[in-house]
């Protein structure tokens, strides 16, 4: 069980919610989802956050029933001890997975608009050690860590008013120029950019009275489908279909053309703030692993922590080359989407059919 004492308010799932999903994706989703649905992308992000809000749900309930409310218990009630604790293991390997595409895509940012001729490396050694602080003390550090990572990067959205007096409304004209089937495969693109909730099924049974905290749960959901529309309407009305194919980062392409007297590449402030963003994103990814694996081997949370980091430095190191890094994106997103919206749903329906026949039993 979980002291009183570690546990943090109900208020604060919707930090936890918003800064595992707005991360290093709110930098280029835009081309990403222009794939199919073009200029009516956007109405793509509104799909995907309700159909992420419904697996909110789900999540919750199948947690609520649940006596522990967290991942490992679920799978051990509803699979037994050895396979439910086999699928235990991949979803933390899935969430080391995660840490890695987040960490790796924002190094190559960096390397691409700031510092061309940093090594790899020598960007992990200083980021990790600030990781290991964050994810090895108690999870208040990590809470207080997203609840910066949403507060501080806030007032980035009024630099994107910024392009709209270049930008052409024309853009996005006709609404709804394209099929329903065209949209909902854009939908499945832009899951990669909501796929934090994922942490939800760890850090439950961290909330204080957890079970009143859906709703600040789905309000953190319906901020991250607000910010991603604007960003997305901003993109669309600036940039035309042409360029967007062409953009990898859409949003520091609108951060590029701002002037301002005593700064000259405003880019640099954005990716520069935006770490903040992409920290919480990490720590949650990584502290949820280290928790997985701590409960189902019960080995300390330290040096779990620590052999994850390890795995996390190598694999970034060995990650190399956009075509590379775009792939890793690409299979996180497809793994994403199988997890959240076909495993998920049949775990709760598998587990809410073995706790009745149980109950039965009993």
């Amino acid at each position: 069980m979980i002291k009183v004492k570690d546990q943090v308010p109900p208020l604060m799932v919707f930090f936890l919610i918003s800064a595992a999903q707005i991360g290093v994706g709110v930098l280029g989703f835009q081309s990403v989802i222009n794939k199919y649905a073009g200029h009516d992308a956007w109405i793509s992000i509104i799909i995907a956050g309700l159909a992420f809000s419904i697996i909110i749900w789900i999540m919750y309930k199948m947690l609520q029933s649940n006596e522990t409310g967290e991942i490992v218990s679920v799978h051990k009630i509803t699979y037994g001890k050895w396979l439910g604790g086999f699928l235990s293991f991949l979803f933390s390997m899935y969430l080391l997975f995660l840490s890695v595409v987040v960490l790796r895509t924002y190094i190559e940012i960096i390397q691409v608009w700031m510092f061309p001729h940093v090594k790899v490396w020598a960007l992990l050694l200083l980021l990790l050690p600030l990781v290991y602080y964050i994810i090895s003390g108690e999870f208040r550090i990590v809470v207080g860590v997203c609840f910066f990572g949403v507060i501080y990067p806030f007032f980035l959205i009024f630099t994107l008013f910024y392009p709209l007096k270049y930008s052409h409304l024309t853009n996005i004209l006709p609404i709804l120029d394209h099929s329903l089937t065209e949209i909902l495969q854009s939908s499945a693109l832009a899951i990669l950019s909501f796929m934090g909730i994922s942490t939800l099924l760890v850090f439950y049974p961290f909330i204080r009275e957890s079970r009143q905290s859906q709703k600040f749960a789905q309000i953190g959901n319906l901020y991250t489908i607000l910010l991603y529309v604007f960003v997305c309407l901003v993109s669309y009305v600036y940039y035309n279909q042409n360029e967007l194919e062409n953009t990898i980062w859409a949003t520091l392409g609108l951060w590029k053309i701002i002037e301002m007297p005593f700064l000259a590449r405003f880019e640099y402030v954005g990716i520069a703030t935006l770490f903040f963003s992409i920290l919480p994103n990490v720590a949650l990814y990584l502290w949820a692993s280290t928790r997985t694996l701590h409960n189902l081997f019960g080995i300390s949370h330290k040096k779990t922590a620590v052999f994850l980091l390890v795995i996390v430095y190598i694999a970034c190191v060995i990650i190399a080359g956009r075509e590379f890094i775009a792939s890793i994106n690409d299979v996180s997103g497809k793994i994403g989407a199988m997890f959240l919206f076909g495993y998920i749903p049949a775990l709760f329906f598998i587990n809410f059919i073995v706790r009745r026949v149980k109950k039965s039993a009993s």
